[in-house]
């Protein structure tokens, strides 16, 4: 039975570490539609998580240092916390909510380095996990501010969306298992918790790469309906309509 759990395990983390790679294989295949700000610093996420996948799969497995490996986790969740910032800071429309997060990456560095000082022979996942809750935060945030706003397509047609979708489910799919990574009281718990995340990351960077497949209409959004201030909708009866007819 540990048999199967295990070649189960390496199988996911085989799928899991190509997954990672299939949307900067998107990216450029799309490259056309990257004519925003915010989709070129989602192509520069792409490019950073290819890279930093690629590294810390020759850190473990060539190299097999595990300090050079978490040393690489540290660089980057800083490096993934600011892009990440940077593309929700273009998607916001309210100038507060735009400044707080481009504001929250200073005190997220400071922390960051922190915890490396105290944390040097050994790795804590508190910047993981402050990331991921500030993260939920933020895209719960959007999808508020795509609710308040009247667009004039459908939210389903729109590449940023899905982006957001599928950050969403990762970070709040992959919260509780940074909460309970460190439990080894329960080795049938630890696979399930390697598993979900497994999944959950697959499942992710799969609507990443989907999402280019949205059309990504011009946006047209305004906060209010305006109507005409010459109509008035309190006079105009069937009455007058027939009235008018004759």
């Amino acid at each position: 039975m540990k048999k199967i759990d295990s070649l189960i395990l390496n199988f996911l983390a085989y799928i899991t570490v190509i997954s990672e790679i299939l949307p900067l294989i998107f990216c450029i295949l799309f490259y056309k539609k990257l004519n925003s700000k915010e989709l070129k610093v989602f192509f520069y996420y792409t490019i950073a998580l290819a890279l930093f996948i690629s590294f810390s799969t020759i850190s473990l497995y060539v190299i097999k240092s595990g300090v050079l490996y978490f040393n690489l986790i540290r660089l980057y969740t800083l490096v993934e916390y600011s892009l990440f910032a940077r593309f929700l800071f273009y998607v916001y429309k309210n100038k507060v909510a735009k400044k707080v997060i481009i504001y929250s990456i200073f005190p997220f560095l400071i922390f960051c380095i922190s915890n490396y000082i105290l944390h040097k022979s050994s790795f804590s996942n508190s910047p993981l996990l402050v990331e991921f809750l500030a993260f939920i935060v933020f895209i719960i945030y959007f999808f508020y501010e795509k609710m308040k706003t009247v667009v004039t397509y459908p939210l389903s047609q729109s590449i940023v969306f899905w982006i957001c979708v599928g950050l969403f489910l990762y970070f709040t799919g992959n919260f509780f298992f940074l909460l309970f990574v460190d439990t080894k009281s329960d080795p049938n718990f630890a696979i399930q918790l390697k598993t979900i995340y497994a999944i959950v990351t697959i499942t992710k960077d799969l609507l990443l790469s989907l999402a280019f497949f949205a059309s990504n209409p011009v946006e047209n959004e305004n906060q209010n309906i305006q109507f005409p201030s010459e109509l008035r909708l309190d006079d105009f009866t069937l009455t007058d309509l027939k009235n008018n007819r004759s």
